[in-house]
C-alpha cells in the first residue's frame, strides 16, 4: 500500500511540473482540461488510481485558489451500492464565502470521473467531463477575483456520475450545508466541443422563471440554445435531459437548477474524446458567455430563487 501511495504521489509530482505543458500560451482553462484528460489519469474511473490522481490535481487547484475546505483536503467520501456490492466514491467540495447573502449558496457541480479503460483503450473524457471541471475552476477564479460575490458558493467535483449520479445523490442526501440554504444548482457537463453549430445548450430554465427572458435580450459569443423538454436528441444520441447528469438529484429535491452542456459529437464515450479535439477559440467563447450568465445570476435576490423553489 505504501509503495502504491508513493507511486501515485510521484506520478502527480510529474504531472504538475510547469515544463510538462506544451500549451503554455493557452489559458488555464485549456491547461486544466489537458491535465485532467491526460493518459496518466487512465480515464479517471471511480475508485481507481487515475481518479486519485485527478483528486490530487483538483485539490491543488482548490488550494491555489485559496478556497475554503469544509473537510480535510476538500474530501467528502460516500458509499453507494451497485448490484450486491458496496462502493466508495469521493466528492471534492470547496467553499467561497459571499458578502450580500453569505448564508445562501449557489452550488456548482461538475463530475470528474469517467470510464477508465475500455477494451484496452483509455477513455480520457476530455469533453466528458474534464471540460466541466476545468470550467468550474475557471468560474471559481473569476468569482474569487470579484470584489465579493453576492452569494456563497460550493464548488463540487463529483465522483461516480457515470455509474449513476451517485456523487450528486450523496450530496443531496447528506449535504455539506442545509438544502434550505441552496438557492441554485449550476451543473456543468461537457462544455468544450461546439462542433459545427457552436452552440451552448441550457436545460432547466423552466425551474427558474426569468432566465429565458434575460437570455433573449443578450448577445453572447456563442448561441445559447434552450432545451425545454425532458427527453430529446443531443447530436446523434438520445438523452433524458431531466436525468442526464448531476442536476437530477437537485431537481428531484425541488431546487432550481441550470444544466449547461454542448451538443453530442461522435467522440462522446469513446477513446477519441481527447483534448486535442478541442478548439481553443470555441472554449474561450463558451467561457465568456457562461461567465456573463453566472455573474448575472449572482446579482439576483434570494427571494427570486426562493419563489422559484416554492413553485416547483
Amino acid at each position: 500500500m505504501v509503495k502504491q501511495q508513493l507511486a501515485v504521489y510521484l506520478c502527480f509530482s510529474l504531472l504538475v511540473l510547469p515544463t510538462w505543458f506544451p500549451l503554455r500560451a493557452q489559458p488555464q482553462l485549456l491547461q486544466d482540461i489537458q491535465q485532467l484528460s491526460d493518459d496518466r489519469m487512465v480515464g479517471r474511473k471511480t475508485a481507481e488510481a487515475g481518479a486519485e490522481l485527478a483528486r490530487l490535481y483538483i485539490q491543488q487547484r482548490f488550494s491555489g485558489l485559496q478556497l475554503d475546505s469544509l473537510q480535510v483536503d476538500f474530501r467528502h467520501p460516500f458509499q453507494y451500492s451497485t448490484g450486491f456490492s458496496q462502493q466508495q466514491g469521493i466528492n471534492l467540495i470547496a467553499r467561497l464565502a459571499g458578502c450580500s447573502w453569505p448564508d445562501r449558496y449557489i452550488v456548482m457541480t461538475a463530475h470528474y470521473d469517467h470510464l477508465g479503460i475500455v477494451a484496452g483503450k483509455i477513455y480520457n473524457g476530455a469533453d466528458d467531463n474534464a471540460s466541466g471541471v476545468a470550467t468550474m475552476l475557471a468560474l471559481a477564479e473569476l468569482l474569487k477575483n470579484q470584489p465579493c460575490p453576492s452569494y456563497s458558493y460550493l464548488f463540487i467535483a463529483t465522483d461516480a456520475e457515470e455509474s449513476g449520479l451517485y456523487g450528486a445523490k450523496a450530496f443531496v442526501a447528506s449535504p455539506a450545508v442545509p438544502l434550505e440554504q441552496v438557492a441554485l444548482n449550476l451543473n456543468l457537463d461537457m462544455l468544450s466541443r461546439g462542433e459545427r453549430f457552436n452552440q451552448l445548450y441550457l436545460y432547466g430554465t423552466f425551474s427558474l422563471p426569468g432566465v429565458s427572458d434575460y437570455l433573449k435580450n443578450q448577445q453572447f459569443a456563442v448561441k445559447v440554445k434552450l432545451r425545454h423538454r425532458g427527453k430529446g436528441l443531443r447530436g446523434q444520441h438520445r438523452l433524458d435531459w431531466a436525468n442526464a447528469s448531476d442536476h437530477a438529484p437537485f431537481r428531484r429535491a425541488g431546487i432550481p437548477f441550470l444544466f449547461f452542456g454542448v451538443d453530442g459529437h461522435s467522440h462522446y464515450h469513446t477513446a477519441e474524446d481527447d483534448w486535442q479535439k478541442i478548439k481553443p477559440e470555441y472554449l474561450q467563447r463558451m467561457f465568456d458567455s457562461l461567465s456573463r450568465i453566472v455573474l448575472w445570476l449572482d446579482q439576483q435576490p434570494p427571494a427570486w430563487y426562493q419563489a422559484a423553489r416554492k413553485s416547483q
